[in-house]
């Protein structure tokens, strides 16, 4: 009788918790350990700082500040890698070949310390930001670079993806130590 019961429960349990509507499955997001930013300058000498979580626990192990020229453009890259797994996992070309539902917003205080400005556009002409150029101040100073990678998916058949940071989920929310001299 004591099975038969269990038996029953989970059939229920089964057929009240489907559902018909037409909601399309949520993506996973991304396990993120290390972010690289990558700045070229226009005499083509690059400058790589990192950001890093090792464990995936979302506590921060390491975050070089960053250095800047005063009053010069760079072109920027960001490359996002999962260090959990063996091999090293570059996360950068998954969001390539997902850029319809990925977006990076990149936020510097104080405002105008650095321009940025995103590069690459995906199929729709919305942005991505694995490409941008930055530009510094003709002053010197101090503030903070953050990154945020947005993961926007389609809610019921609807682009949740529309260029604004807001809506989707986050994958990552980073801030670097920033200085112009």
């Amino acid at each position: 009788m004591k099975n038969i019961t269990i038996l029953l429960l989970a059939f229920i349990l089964v057929f009240t918790s489907c559902s018909k509507e037409d909601v399309e499955p949520s993506d996973d997001n991304e396990l993120i350990t290390t972010v690289k930013l990558s700045f070229k300058s226009p005499t083509g000498i690059v400058k790589s700082f990192y950001w890093r979580d090792k464990l995936g626990d979302g506590v921060m192990d390491s975050v070089d500040p960053i250095l800047l020229d005063k009053n010069t453009a760079y072109e920027m890259t960001i490359s996002l890698l999962d260090e959990t797994k063996n091999p090293v996992f570059d996360i950068s070309e998954e969001i390539e070949e997902e850029s319809d539902v990925h977006l990076f917003v990149y936020k510097v205080t104080p405002l105008g310390l650095v321009g940025v400005q995103i590069k690459d556009l995906d199929k729709n002409g919305l942005p991505i930001g694995l490409k941008a150029d930055v530009r510094s101040q003709y002053v010197p100073g101090n503030g903070k670079f953050q990154v945020i990678l947005k993961h926007q998916p389609p809610v019921n058949g609807k682009a949740g993806k529309t260029g604004s940071e807001e809506g989707g989920s986050t994958d990552v929310d980073v801030s670097f130590p920033l200085t112009v001299q």
